[in-house]
C-alpha cells in the first residue's frame, strides 16, 4: 500500500472538518481533463513548529495554531510575527499513530489570509497523541500561493504604517502654511539640517541595458539525470522601464549524489530484514549542502536479522523450574558492522530446558548445637550438550538428627577407651553420627566421655584456623580441640588436635566483581571469612569467584551517538564521525560501551568562504585633438570666431574648440572558494569591471597657435574610483 493510498483511506474513515474532509474528496474532472496543470503548481516543503506543546484529538479534526520556521523563497520579513491557522487530528492505523493536518490560512496582527486546505497537506507518524515545539513539522504546499498570501499580510501592515505615519504628520502639523513640523526645540543638530539640493544629472536613456541575472529564478532539480539545474533569466532596461524575461535553465549545473550517512536503516520486525537508505544532495555554487530527497530504500542493500544467544544469559525461571534461553536480534548492516534492533528475550530459535536439583559436589552441613545435619543441593540445566550449573550449593529441606554413639552394632566400642593404669581409671568414648539413606556416617572423632573421670579440652596448640577444616559447601568451619588430664598440675595430652563441635559460620562480602565485557556479565568476588576464633577474623578465601558464583548480567542502559574523532569534508560541508554504542551498566556502578554500527554523523556545516583578489586596475584616458569631429566620446562640436577684449587691454579675434575628454577604467577580479583546510572547492571565476566617463573643455586659440584652456574638467582619483568600481562588481555579481 502506497502512501497516497493510505493517505486516502484514512481520511475516508471518520472526516468532520470541511477543512480536512477536502482531502478526501475524488479527483475533480479539471485535472483529469488537464493533467499537465497540477505538474505546473510549484510543491514545496514548508517548515512549521507548533508554538506549544498541543494535545492532538483522535478522529475529530482541532484547530491548532502553528509557527512558521521555513517557507522557500519568502525572506525572513514575510514570515517574521506570522501564526499558520491549521486543523489536525491523527488516526490508528496497524497500532500506528498517523497524523493528519492542513494548512487553512496565515495571520499577523490580527489580520488572516485564507489558503486552499487541498494545497497544504502533511501526514507523518507519531510516538504520542501531541505536537511537540521541538519537532518541527513538514507540510507540503503550493508554493506560490503561500508566497502571494505573506505578501498581502505585509502589504496590509505597510499600508497601515503609511497612513499611521500619515496621521501623525497631520496632526502634528496645526498652523495654516504647509510646511512641514519642527523638532527643533528637541533636537539641535536636526534644527540646524537642510535637505542639499538635487543634482542635475541628465541620465542616457537611449540605449537599451541587458544582464543576464539569477535573483528570481530557483535551481530545478532533475531526478531523472540527477542534476540540479541554476536558472536565470534576462532583465532588459530601456527608457526607464524594466522587463523581465522567463527563468531558463543556465549554464551552472551541480551533481546529485547519494548520502547515506544521514538515514538509518529501516527495520522489519515481520520479514526479520532491514534496509539501507540514502537522500540526494547536491553542493551549490557557495558550497552550501541542499537535499533533495527524503530518505529513500537502496533494495540492492538488505540485510537478514538473526537471533544472537552469546550476548545474552539464561532466565532462570524458578516458579516453573525452567531454564530459559535469551537472545538479542542483530542484523550485519553495510558497514560490515552488527547493529542491535532488540534487546533479550526469550529466544524463538532455543526451547527452554528443565532445572534438576541435585547434590553432587555438595556436602553435609552440620549443626552440633542443634542437634541436625542438613543436606545442600544445588540446580543444573542441560543446553546444546553442555552442563551449567544454575546456582550455588544451599539446603534442600532434607534433614538429619545427631545420635551419640558408643558401640556398634555388632556390640563392639567405636573407639578405644582410654586407661590410665596409674590412676586405675577408664575413660570411655563416643562419637556422633547421622544415617545417610540407610547409611550410617560418623561425623565426628572419638571423644572421651568426661563423665567418668576429670578429662577436660582445650584449644591450646590448635587455635590456628589455617589448620582447621573449613567447609566452604556447607558454609561452617569447625574449630579444633585436645583432651587432657592433669597429673600433678601438668596437662597429659590423651588425644591430639581434632574437630571441636565448635562451629564457625561463614560471612561473606563482595570485594568487587571480576568483569567480562565481551560476554556482557560480571562475577562477584567474595572473601569469605569467621570471625570470632582465638586469632579473632580470619579469611578463608580472599577476594575470589566461589565455586557456583551464579552471572550477574550486565544492564542494558540505552542506545546513543558518541563522538569517534573522525573528520571529513563533503564539499564545503565539514561532518564529524559518530559511533552508534550501546550503554551497559556492570554491577559494580561503571559503564561500559560497546560500539554496535556507524552513527549519523554531526553536521558541523558551510566551512568554505569567498576570497577575491584584485589585479592593478587599468587606466586609459583619450583627447579629442582640436577641430577633430570623431573620437570614443563622441564628436567636437565645431568652431566659433569671437572678439574679446584681451588681457594687455585691446581686442583681438579669437577661435574656439570644444574637445572631448575621456577616462576609461578597468578592474579585473578573480573569486575563488576555500574551505577551512585550504582546499579550493570548484574552479575560480574572473571578471572585469569597466566605468567610462567623458568631460569636455573648451580652448582657445589666437595668432601664434598659442592655446589657452578655459575650463579644465576634474581629474579622477584613481584609487578610490577603482573600489568604487570594485563594489558595482561585486553587487551585480552576487558574490556577496
Amino acid at each position: 500500500m502506497n502512501k497516497r493510498t493510505l493517505w486516502c483511506l484514512l481520511l475516508s474513515s471518520c472526516l468532520v472538518s470541511p477543512a480536512l474532509a477536502q482531502l478526501a474528496e475524488p479527483t475533480t474532472t479539471t485535472s483529469q481533463a488537464e493533467p499537465g496543470i497540477e505538474e505546473m503548481v510549484r510543491k514545496v516543503n514548508i517548515v512549521t513548529r507548533a508554538k506549544t506543546r498541543t494535545a492532538v484529538s483522535e478522529n475529530e479534526p482541532m484547530a491548532i495554531d502553528l509557527g512558521l520556521v521555513d517557507v522557500p523563497g519568502a525572506p525572513p520579513k514575510l514570515t517574521e510575527g506570522v501564526t499558520a491557522k491549521a486543523y489536525a487530528r491523527y488516526v490508528t492505523f496497524e497500532d500506528n499513530l498517523i497524523a493528519q493536518l492542513v494548512l487553512t490560512g496565515v495571520e499577523k496582527d490580527g489580520k488572516s489570509e485564507p489558503l486552499d486546505s487541498n494545497d497544504f497537506v502533511a501526514q507523518f507518524n507519531m510516538d504520542s497523541p501531541e505536537l511537540d515545539p521541538a519537532s518541527p513539522v513538514t507540510i507540503e504546499g503550493n508554493q506560490e500561493t503561500l508566497l502571494a498570501a505573506l505578501q498581502r499580510l505585509n502589504d496590509v501592515e505597510e499600508e497601515d504604517d503609511k497612513e499611521e505615519k500619515e496621521t501623525e504628520s497631520a496632526e502634528a502639523d496645526t498652523g495654516a502654511s504647509n510646511n512641514v513640523g519642527s523638532n527643533a526645540s528637541k533636537n539641535a543638530d536636526a534644527a540646524g539640517y537642510s535637505t542639499p539640493s538635487a543634482l542635475d544629472v541628465e541620465e542616457d536613456t537611449s540605449s537599451p541595458t541587458v544582464r543576464v541575472t539569477t535573483e528570481g529564478c530557483n535551481i530545478r532539480v532533475d531526478l531523472a539525470q540527477l542534476v540540479a539545474v541554476q536558472q536565470s533569466r534576462v532583465e532588459t532596461t530601456e527608457d526607464g522601464n524594466v522587463s523581465a524575461g522567463t527563468c531558463e535553465d543556465g549554464a551552472d549545473r551541480y551533481p546529485l549524489d547519494r548520502s547515506y550517512s544521514v538515514c538509518g536503516d529501516t527495520i522489519d520486525m515481520e520479514t526479520r530484514q532491514a534496509t539501507a537508505q540514502y537522500l540526494l544532495f547536491y553542493t551549490d555554487g557557495g558550497g552550501n549542502r541542499r537535499e533533495v530527497t527524503d530518505c529513500l530504500k537502496d533494495e540492492d542493500k538488505v540485510f537478514d536479522i538473526t537471533e544472537k544467544t552469546s550476548a545474552c544469559s539464561v532466565y532462570l525461571d524458578y516458579n516453573e523450574m525452567m531454564a530459559v534461553p535469551q537472545a538479542s536480534l542483530v542484523y550485519v548492516n553495510a558497514s560490515n558492522n552488527e547493529v542491535q534492533v532488540r534487546s533479550c528475550e526469550p529466544s524463538e530459535e532455543l526451547a527452554a530446558v528443565p532445572l534438576v536439583s541435585v547434590t553432587d559436589g555438595c556436602s553435609i552441613r552440620h549443626d552440633f548445637a542443634a542437634g541436625r545435619s542438613y543436606q545442600t543441593g544445588r540446580h543444573i540445566y542441560e543446553l546444546n550438550g553442555t552442563t551449567w550449573q544454575a546456582d550455588a550449593c544451599s539446603d534442600n529441606g532434607t534433614e538429619y538428627p545427631h545420635e551419640t554413639v558408643y558401640k556398634s552394632a555388632a556390640g563392639q566400642e567405636v573407639c578405644a577407651p582410654i586407661i590410665n593404669q596409674a590412676a586405675g581409671t577408664v575413660t570411655r568414648q563416643s562419637r556422633k553420627q547421622i544415617v545417610v539413606n540407610g547409611v550410617e556416617q560418623f561425623i565426628t572423632e572419638c571423644k572421651p566421655d568426661s563423665a567418668n573421670i576429670a578429662i577436660q579440652s582445650t584449644i591450646d596448640g590448635c587455635d590456628n584456623p589455617s589448620l582447621w577444616n573449613h567447609d566452604l559447601a556447607a558454609g561452617t568451619s569447625y574449630g579444633r580441640e585436645r583432651f587432657y588430664y592433669l597429673l600433678d598440675g601438668v596437662p597429659q595430652y590423651v588425644t591430639e588436635c581434632q574437630d571441636s563441635e565448635v562451629a564457625y559460620p561463614h560471612h561473606v562480602e563482595t570485594t568487587g566483581w571480576q568483569n567480562h565485557d565481551d560476554q556482557l556479565f560480571a562475577y562477584r568476588l567474595t572473601t569469605v571469612y569467621i570471625e570470632g576464633t582465638p586469632k579473632g577474623r580470619y579469611n578463608i578465601k580472599t577476594s575470589e569467584v566461589l565455586p557456583g558464583e551464579p552471572q550477574t548480567a550486565y544492564v542494558y542502559d540505552g542506545q546513543g551517538p558518541k563522538p569517534n574523532g573522525d573528520i571529513w569534508y563533503e564539499d564545503c560541508t565539514r561532518f564529524e564521525g559518530r559511533d552508534l554504542v550501546n550503554t551497559y551498566k556492570r554491577p559494580d556502578g561503571t559503564t561500559y560501551g560497546l560500539k554496535v554500527d556507524e552513527a549519523t554523523p554531526a553536521n558541523l556545516g558551510n566551512v568554505c568562504s569567498a576570497t577575491v583578489q584584485w589585479a592593478d586596475p587599468t587606466h586609459s584616458s583619450w583627447t579629442a585633438p582640436q577641430n577633430h569631429t570623431g573620437g570614443p566620446c563622441g564628436n567636437a562640436t565645431g568652431t566659433v570666431t569671437v572678439r574679446v577684449g584681451g588681457s594687455d587691454g585691446y581686442n583681438e579675434n579669437r577661435t574656439v574648440y570644444n574637445s572631448n575628454h575621456c577616462n576609461y577604467s578597468a578592474a579585473v577580479g578573480t573569486r575563488k572558494t576555500v574551505r577551512e583546510d585550504g582546499v579550493t572547492i570548484g574552479e575560480p571565476s574572473s571578471k572585469t569591471c569597466t566605468a567610462l566617463s567623458a568631460q569636455s573643455s573648451i580652448h582657445q586659440k589666437r595668432s601664434g597657435n598659442d592655446y589657452w584652456t578655459l575650463y579644465e574638467p576634474n581629474k579622477y582619483n584613481y584609487p578610490a574610483h577603482t573600489d568604487s568600481i570594485k563594489s558595482g562588481c561585486m553587487g551585480s555579481w552576487g558574490w556577496w
